[in-house]
């Protein structure tokens, strides 16, 4: 898979990404290799898994940032409510949307595995 067709396949346009990552097919493909040996979606997970609703929002937070920063655009979009939920020390929910940043993280990570 191109890089063009992974980000056709995760609804984001690859000309945004490639602007917003110096126009270089190169530098984005390298960077989105390294996003999954990124350690912030098991910090993430960790942090869940103990209940640390401020953990849980710097984790979300540095994700969301860093999805965005990749146009990793569902996985974004499932880590901006949890980053909502957590703001003000919200827990209601967090289960829920973790459950979804998995599913979207998951599907994100397979697809650039198949990027040549």
């Amino acid at each position: 898979m191109t890089t063009i067709e992974f980000y056709n396949r995760i609804g984001q346009d690859y000309a945004e990404v490639l602007d917003r990552m110096t126009g270089s097919e190169a530098f984005v493909k390298r960077f989105l290799k390294r996003f999954c040996e990124d350690s912030t979606y098991a910090a993430l997970s960790e942090a869940v898994s103990g209940g640390d609703v401020e953990s849980i929002f710097r984790q979300a937070h540095t994700l969301k940032g860093v999805s965005a920063n990749l146009g990793l655009k569902p996985l974004f979009e499932k880590t901006c409510v949890l980053v909502e939920i957590t703001r003000n020390g919200g827990s209601e929910g967090i289960r829920e949307a973790f459950d979804e940043i998995t599913s979207a993280y998951q599907e994100v990570i397979a697809l650039i595995h198949l990027v040549e």
